[in-house]
């Protein structure tokens, strides 16, 4: 197996030799699923001198069987466990030390009598038969925990943190870890006949996997697209969820990342990826949505600048899907209203309802042109919309017109007698505003656009900035 060692990797494996093993501290390793913890706590386990450590490694899960590792001496013992296994396999009568590690650990209540046993083991340790014991857990946080348990057992935490986008492309430079995980980097391209870079690659796949590196370069993007939607779909309350993240109870942990503060103490939990964002917005209401950006937002812009890049699509999906959107000018006055839809994800042409204006949804990540349009079959109108939080973006026109020419090719084609492009910004940077690149002049003249005119008909407009969220 080759391992590709983050600077997360070495600060988890020198918290389990210097605050565990060396100073007996009941250690507890934190952070969402999919982030290299219990890889890393392998690592350094298979380092220890077995001469003088009995290694033992429990894998719990809620659903499954328990699985035991014993490392002894040049045996590899494994075996399943029962709760009332326990005892038996931690008082191994040996005169070397023994260091326990339990995987999968949550706060669940099938986990309390382990770790009740496992604890009560550990505190029995001496200067002549040292007991180590640390918790690798599936979770962010431990919940609640007992203050004089704390003491008593000197318990220390390490957080592992969530994957950035600057972490998962320095790790592609390397041509051994490319070539191993390059099959599962398949996010389609911006542009289908684009051969894409190393780079593009990871950034396509960004979209879905986010933070996880189990969904970046351990499944390919169509099983981590169903897993998201299928976790999603399976929530009780998409806002409750979106807006307590790790504390709600009913919160599935796969759904969110974990991230530093940066310059404070802390971390903030936001959803796990752009995907799974845009999921819950069209399920949540605005006020949802920005109760739980207000919360952590400013820090994600700081901490991991990737993901600042779509708080607003969040907004302005939940705000179409729930109640409608107000777009303002400069000044702030509203200039336009968006009333509440019903909002289709797909790549093609759905059914076009002859009453009632469909808003679409692409389901690929950047289409390169626009984040969603609305068609009304009975007005013959097509409005795309681009959701930008920059100061500057791309005009690429054939994305448009490609997706005009595939409605006329479809059984529901009409004649397009009103087509607009809108870009939908930030209200502070209406007035700053620009087109870093424009491509395709000339192909939306059939559509009433003179050539060479296209940027002039292009209608900009404002979006309120989320309550709490700075300026950039």
């Amino acid at each position: 197996m080759m391992l590709y060692c983050r600077p997360t990797f070495h600060r988890q494996f020198e918290f389990l030799r210097d605050k565990v093993l060396n100073e007996g501290h009941l250690g507890w390793i934190l952070g969402p699923p999919g982030t290299g913890k219990s890889i890393t706590a392998m690592a350094f386990a298979s380092t220890l001198d077995r001469s003088e450590w009995i290694v033992t490694w429990i894998h719990v899960g809620k659903f499954m069987d328990w699985q035991c590792v014993r490392l002894i001496g040049n045996e590899r013992k494994t075996r399943f466990l029962e709760i009332s296994d326990v005892d038996e396999v931690l008082m191994v009568d040996d005169k070397r030390h023994h260091v326990v590690l339990v995987d999968g650990w949550t706060a669940a209540n099938e986990f309390m009598e382990l770790t009740r046993k496992c604890v009560r083991w550990f505190l029995h340790s001496n200067g002549v038969k040292q007991r180590r014991l640390a918790f690798v857990c599936s979770v962010a946080t431990r919940g609640k925990f007992q203050e004089d348990m704390e003491i008593l057992t000197r318990a220390r935490e390490f957080r592992v943190c969530s994957w950035t986008l600057h972490e998962y492309l320095n790790a592609i430079k390397d041509d051994e870890v490319f070539q191993s995980v390059s099959q599962c980097l398949d996010a389609p391209a911006v542009l289908p006949d684009e051969e894409m870079s190393r780079a593009a690659m990871v950034e396509s796949k960004y979209y879905y996997a986010g933070g996880s590196c189990r969904y970046m370069f351990h499944f390919r993007t169509a099983t981590v697209a169903t897993k998201l939607s299928d976790a999603v779909d399976s929530l009780n309350d998409a806002a409750t969820v979106a807006t307590s993240g790790q504390r709600s109870s009913s919160s599935i942990n796969r759904l969110f990342g974990m991230f530093q503060r940066p310059r404070v103490v802390g971390t903030v939990s936001p959803v796990i990826s752009q995907y799974v964002a845009t999921l819950i917005a069209v399920r949540c209401g605005p006020e949802a949505m920005e109760t739980h950006l207000l919360s952590c937002c400013s820090s994600i812009e700081r901490s991991n600048p990737a993901l600042n890049g779509w708080m607003l699509e969040m907004v302005f999906f939940a705000s179409l899907r729930n109640g409608g959107l107000a777009l303002v000018d400069a000044a702030g006055n509203t200039v336009d209203t968006w009333g509440q839809s019903v909002i289709v994800v797909t790549d093609g042409i759905p059914a076009l309802s002859s009453a009632q204006p469909v808003w679409i949804k692409p389901e690929k990540w950047n289409q390169g042109g626009y984040d969603a349009i609305m068609v009304c079959k009975r007005t013959q109108h097509v409005r795309f919309v681009q959701v930008t939080s920059a100061h500057k973006h791309s005009f690429r026109i054939n994305h448009f017109y490609g997706w005009l020419k595939m409605l006329s090719e479809s059984p529901e084609s009409f004649e397009v007698k009103t087509m607009e492009i809108i870009f939908v910004v930030e209200q502070e940077k209406l007035s700053t505003f620009d087109f870093s690149t424009v491509t395709g002049n000339g192909l939306l003249v059939p559509f009433g656009w003179p050539k060479g005119k296209e940027t002039d008909l292009v209608r900009l407009v404002g979006i309120r900035r989320l309550l709490g969220q700075s300026p950039l």
